[in-house]
């Protein structure tokens, strides 16, 4: 049995968006800025996570500040896969 390891960035935006898991998948397969998205997803993701568990005096500015960023690059996504597809 060989079981295939999805890139953290795209299971991310899988997760997100279960519905169009076919479309991501060939779209990640045919385009390097794709998965440069993919890449800058899961690291947004990642800042969005610390910021959200730090108790710095920044930490609510900084998690607006990935949210937003996060909320662009899901925008990013589907603009990819409309014109990907």
């Amino acid at each position: 049995m060989v079981l295939s390891v999805i890139q953290p960035g795209l299971f991310l935006i899988l997760k997100r968006f279960p519905h169009r898991k076919e479309d991501l998948r060939q779209l990640y397969r045919s385009s390097e800025s794709f998965k440069s998205i993919c890449e800058s997803y899961q690291k947004c993701s990642e800042a969005l996570e610390y910021w959200a568990k730090s108790s710095l005096k920044e930490s609510p500015g900084r998690q607006r500040e990935y949210s937003e960023l996060l909320n662009e690059l899901e925008l990013e996504i589907l603009q990819s896969l409309e014109e990907g597809l």
